[in-house]
């Protein structure tokens, strides 16, 4: 079968592999499309300790089921059916999973890179991952649940509150992503800080006020839009260290940071100690989903809760995947999307 192949930084190859088989109460998945998210970015520009190469990356899945094999009675899908997949799922039965950390779990089961032609989907995926995707919801907004649940899951994790003042540093597909989340959390006031002009006007149209961190202050601009008091609640969707200083210092007194941009191992973060203390400003990170996270982006997107125009900025064919890799990476784009059989 044909499929992206990351061969290291800077460098992906269409190729020829073996074509997957369907594995004992897995399934066999013909891929729709596949979202190229942050992470296949961060890859691609150089390299990442979970993917070495040669390997195929993608993980923001819908496809078409085309063969399943002895499935077990509880999974709710058949063959035929167009499915959003979420690209792992937990044991429900570790340590961490029984304190209801299931984004944590340590067996964790995969599915193979969605930048191919064809997925195998592993019995504990296709049992608590696959989700049918509602009818009349386009697939390439079906594959933006992935993407979706994290923001869902670190909403929940940082307790958005209704009536709450939140900041969003950085207004890329996951910042707006954020956004959308905190409204359907019933946040009352949201800011975000973004340097580029394209990306402010889309937080603008969804309803925040916005601020340009090249030409003023965040922390100061913050300050004076809420009188003093800070944002309850911070999200950093950068992959920035200095973006953490800017939340902290932009943070109420009894107010959360959320670092979810990833940052590279080994890196510090200076922070003001009076302000843990005396303010109780929370410092925390959210990293992943979990099946129910998934399961309720998708039914979001479905009933159109979340408003993702715009979002999908570019699509290409599979053929055409270096230059995805390549137009993303420029940040050139939004959100590209990966068009492989676009059946549904």
């Amino acid at each position: 079968m044909k499929a992206a192949v990351y061969r290291g930084p800077g460098e992906v190859r269409v190729e020829q592999i073996p074509k997957p088989e369907a594995e004992p109460g897995g399934a066999l998945l013909r891929v729709s499309y596949c979202g190229l998210c942050g992470t296949d970015i961060k890859t691609y520009r150089r390299g990442h300790h979970m993917f070495t190469p040669p390997c195929v990356l993608g993980h923001e899945v819908v496809g078409r089921v085309v063969e399943t094999r002895d499935p077990s009675p509880s999974v709710s899908v058949n063959e035929g059916d167009l499915v959003a997949v979420a690209p792992y799922v937990p044991c429900f039965v570790c340590p961490l999973c029984a304190r209801g950390r299931h984004e944590l779990c340590r067996h964790k089961e995969w599915i193979d890179g969605g930048f191919a032609e064809y997925v195998s989907v592993p019995a504990g995926v296709l049992q608590k991952g696959t989700f049918r995707v509602p009818d009349g919801l386009d697939p390439r907004v079906a594959a933006l649940a992935e993407p979706l649940a994290c923001c869902l899951n670190a909403v929940a994790d940082s307790r958005v509150r209704m009536g709450d003042t939140v900041l969003i540093v950085g207004a890329g597909p996951m910042g707006l992503f954020m956004l959308e989340s905190c409204k359907a959390a019933g946040a009352g006031r949201l800011l975000v800080s973004e340097p580029e002009e394209c990306r402010r006007l889309q937080a603008g149209r969804r309803g925040a006020e916005v601020v340009d961190p090249g030409q003023t202050d965040v922390a100061a601009w913050v300050n004076d839009a809420t009188r003093g008091f800070g944002a309850d609640v911070v999200f950093v969707c950068v992959g920035a260290p200095e973006a953490v200083d800017q939340a902290m210092a932009a943070a109420g007194p009894g107010g959360a940071v959320n670092v979810f941009g990833g940052l590279p191992g080994g890196t510090m973060l200076a922070v003001d100690a009076q302000r843990v203390h005396y303010d109780e400003v929370t410092l925390t990170g959210s990293f992943g989903f979990a099946p129910e996270h998934f399961r309720t982006a998708l039914g979001m997107l479905a009933a159109g809760r979340v408003d993702v125009d715009g979002i999908i900025t570019h699509e290409f064919s599979l053929d055409d995947a270096a230059r995805a890799f390549e137009t993303a990476a420029t940040g050139k784009c939004l959100k590209a999307m990966i068009g492989v059989g676009q059946d549904g």
